[in-house]
């Protein structure tokens, strides 16, 4: 499976492009991954072939259109001339194209009279911040053909480039609509790996909380907990897009690929109760934190208490004789000194095997 590329030469805006004011349709794209050029994959197959081209936007808009199935993938969604263009050459609405660039839309399926619109969060995580990452991905399946728009290059789908350039594979065999299929089930198969990670994560801070409490414990915990409220906010509607496209009525999905989505929904709600899991871990991890913390507060509390029992008779014993009376009998004894320093010795002694009694050292 290919992972998602880091080292990517795009630049980076911090404040992303306001839409405030514009017309229904503007093709602004509303995110911080910018790229220059974007990049246009296509694969034409059926059961006897398959052909992958790498073309320029104009090579693509002079392509006909064949009866063969095709993948049309493009990576960058910063470019409008993509969107705009390709998007035009299979007669997708303007508002739709707009969907396509704001990456700030929430997960929704439109069914149009010649195709299906449907847009998520690609969700990755971060190995070194331990954190997610979520990325535009938005699939149109129309007539023998699927087109996927994302934010960025490297994906999660050379499984599927690998089947299609495999002659005996069942995806080459299927109809279209089973393509537009795996590709939900695969981004949903990886939200399984990325709780996977978050269930580790969480199982090894809990383990060092516990052990050693410190103070950026708490802001992994605030971090875990941004991203099971991202992963719950991108997932619920996902789940009720699942639901809507399961019960559609279209003639581009198939009623026995349907039972294919039955099985992604039910995927989907597995993943949401297992965030809900998590997400109920995190909170105890807090209270394990805080917990683990009171606990080595009342461990240092406990040392210095003991300590300080040990020197409170010392302390009186010398401040009684460091007096300044004229008459103190004792201060004129031969053997003053040393049996004062016996009686704090035997009541050193005396403490401590009375604090090992006790077990409390």
């Amino acid at each position: 499976m290919k992972t998602k590329n880091r080292n990517i030469q795009h630049s980076k805006i911090k404040h992303p492009p306001s839409k405030k004011g514009l017309a229904p349709g503007t093709h602004v794209y509303t995110g911080t991954n910018i790229m220059d050029i974007s990049v246009l994959e296509t694969i034409s197959y059926d059961s006897e072939s398959v052909e992958v081209k790498k073309p320029t936007l104009e090579e693509f808009k002079k392509t006909e259109l064949s009866d063969k199935n095709l993948w049309i993938n493009v990576d960058g969604i910063s470019n409008e001339v993509y969107v705009r263009d390709i998007c035009n050459k299979y007669g997708i609405h303007y508002l739709y194209q707009e969907d396509i660039m704001n990456v700030f839309q929430r997960p929704k399926v439109e069914d149009e009279a010649n195709y299906l619109f449907f847009t998520f969060k690609s969700l990755e995580w971060d190995d070194v911040t331990k954190e997610i990452e979520e990325e535009q991905f938005s699939i149109i399946l129309t007539k023998n053909t699927v087109i996927t728009f994302q934010e960025k290059p490297g994906d999660y789908f050379d499984l599927l480039r690998d089947k299609l350039n495999t002659k005996s594979s069942i995806l080459r065999e299927k109809s279209i609509d089973y393509l537009f299929y795996r590709l939900l089930d695969i981004t949903v198969d990886n939200y399984f790996e990325i709780l996977e990670k978050l269930g580790e994560h969480l199982e090894l801070l809990e383990i060092e909380i516990m052990s050693c409490p410190k103070a950026e414990h708490l802001t992994l915990i605030q971090n875990n907990k941004k991203d099971t409220m991202q992963m719950r906010k991108n997932i619920y509607p996902l789940r009720d897009v699942l639901n809507k496209l399961v019960n559609i009525e279209h003639p581009l999905i198939k009623d026995q690929t349907k039972k294919y989505f039955k099985d992604v929904l039910d995927h989907t709600v597995q993943v949401l109760e297992t965030v809900e899991t998590y997400r109920e871990i995190n909170v105890s991890l807090k209270d394990v934190y805080l917990n683990s913390l009171s606990h080595e507060m009342n461990k240092i509390i406990k040392v210095l208490t003991i300590i300080s029992t040990f020197f409170i008779p010392l302390t009186f014993i010398v401040g009684v004789y460091g007096m300044n009376f004229k008459y103190m009998p004792e201060l004129e004894w031969r053997y003053g000194y040393y049996l004062i320093w016996g009686i704090m010795i035997v009541i050193v002694i005396g403490l401590t095997i009375w604090f090992k009694r006790k077990n409390w050292f």
